[in-house]
């Protein structure tokens, strides 16, 4: 018969199993979190530098997924840019969500002259055919 203290041994080292297991496991989508944007505010989400709020791109690595959601009630852009160069913008309406391509080294910053919210999630690009 088992006492308590081996069960409980055993039941702990089940639980550090499906933990780490769950650590390995690769996420679809790292989830950047919520971002409160303040007027006239422009916040760079990717590769961001000293005194920058706002999420990281977890994948700035290599090629990867931004999906940007507007949970807020206003409008506000989305940028991407490289090396000081604009490639694109596009606003987000309230309640929309959008995709932007991110290669290598691109930039992604969030412009408002309003107050507003984003959900910010990152996928990396799968690179197997």
């Amino acid at each position: 018969m088992m006492s308590a203290f081996s069960k409980a041994r055993i039941s702990a080292k089940i639980w550090m199993g499906v933990g780490i297991f769950l650590l390995l496991l690769p996420p679809v989508w790292a989830q950047a979190g919520v971002i409160e944007l303040d007027p006239s505010q422009s916040m760079i989400i990717s590769g961001k530098g000293p005194g920058q709020d706002g999420a990281i791109n977890p994948y700035l690595d290599r090629e990867s997924l931004a999906l940007v959601e507007n949970i807020g009630e206003n409008p506000f852009e989305v940028r991407i840019q490289t090396r000081g160069k604009i490639l694109e913008i596009r606003e987000v309406s309230p309640g929309k969500t959008e995709e932007f391509a991110l290669k290598k080294g691109f930039e992604l910053y969030l412009d408002t002259a309003l107050p507003g919210t984003a959900r910010v999630n990152f996928k990396p690009v799968d690179e197997s055919p």
